[in-house]
């Protein structure tokens, strides 16, 4: 695995409307530039390919935020670092080089709750999605609940009418399973939830407060009242 990764999660109520307006109202809204001079120079270096940019001033002046973004062919890269530059993010939570185990823990966690009838099925699919890029069912839940939770189906895109454009280092989580990975977040720090079933594992005693991920999360979640929240993890390939 790869030494960037991170959490991110943002509010459809903040986001969508800032996604449908058209550049120069969004230029008005959000004028800050932080890394770029203006949205053409993010533009040329995040939606475009070079042999591309002589369109850019009419994408600006004709095309939504949201247009762009499923036009792009980076759309991912260009969401993300969009949201980060305009602060349209609620809070991003970066993960230790060395903190390799995160994803393994959570969703071990979450099948062990399930396990105890303290988590619907629903919920501990939720938590696997939002990692199943790097996590292998198989190998961090009992067999039958990997085989339950494989069988659930694929959430679909984190943001409706755009493509599902996360990319294969990363998973993306809409409305309703992210409102469950932060309810199951919460409710586990708080209750100190063991990060294995019974039986399942090594490392007896172990509860979900011995990952600082989890704690970091549920420290930056707990601050925040988010009505339609989405999150993603990604991590550099």
């Amino acid at each position: 695995m790869s030494n960037t990764h991170e959490y991110v999660v943002f509010d459809r109520v903040k986001v969508d409307p800032a996604l449908a307006m058209k550049w120069p109202a969004f230029e008005k809204a959000y004028p800050k530039w932080f890394q770029w001079s203006s949205a053409r120079d993010f533009m040329v270096e995040w939606g475009l390919d070079e042999s591309e940019t002589e369109g850019v001033d009419e994408i600006l002046a004709r095309k939504t935020v949201r247009q762009t973004i499923a036009w792009t062919g980076c759309g991912f890269g260009f969401l993300d670092m969009l949201l980060c530059e305009k602060e349209l993010t609620e809070c991003v939570i970066a993960i230790k080089k060395e903190d390799y185990d995160y994803g393994d823990e959570l969703v071990s966690c979450a099948g062990a709750g399930f396990i105890r009838g303290d988590l619907s099925l629903a919920s501990l699919t939720a938590v696997y999605h939002l990692h199943a890029s790097c996590v292998d069912p198989w190998v961090v839940l009992l067999p039958d609940v990997a085989q339950a939770v494989e069988a659930q189906p694929r959430p679909g895109p984190m943001l409706p009418g755009l493509p599902n454009f996360i990319p294969d280092c990363g998973d993306g989580l809409g409305i309703s399973q992210a409102r469950r990975v932060i309810e199951f977040l919460i409710r586990a720090w708080k209750e100190s939830w063991p990060l294995h079933a019974e039986g399942q594992a090594p490392g007896a005693g172990r509860t979900i407060r011995s990952t600082d991920v989890a704690g970091r999360l549920v420290q930056a979640l707990r601050r925040r009242k988010l009505s339609k929240p989405c999150i993603y993890q990604w991590y550099e390939c």
